[in-house]
């Protein structure tokens, strides 16, 4: 059982470009360019993080004042994390 589920995880994995064309990202002004750089997508998983333990705090008191006081600032803090230039 485990080799085919190895098998089919490998089969989900094809790619039916070839290799030179999977890694290319649009012309310098297009409009969603940084999206796909690797830096980005790094600064998405800072603030998946950022917001996990945000969460974790909303639930430890889930008071109506107290979530808000925790959600606004996280907000703005991802906004200037994924805003930021480079």
């Amino acid at each position: 059982m485990r080799y085919f589920i190895t098998l089919i995880s490998m089969m989900l994995k094809i790619t039916w470009q070839p290799d030179w064309m999977q890694d290319q990202l649009p012309d310098n002004r297009h409009f969603y360019r940084r999206t796909l750089t690797g830096s980005y997508r790094a600064k998405k998983k800072i603030v998946k993080n950022i917001w996990i333990a945000a969460g974790l705090l909303m639930l430890i008191n889930p008071v109506i004042h107290i979530v808000m006081l925790i959600a606004l600032p996280v907000t703005l803090l991802s906004f200037v994390i994924l805003d930021e230039t480079s």
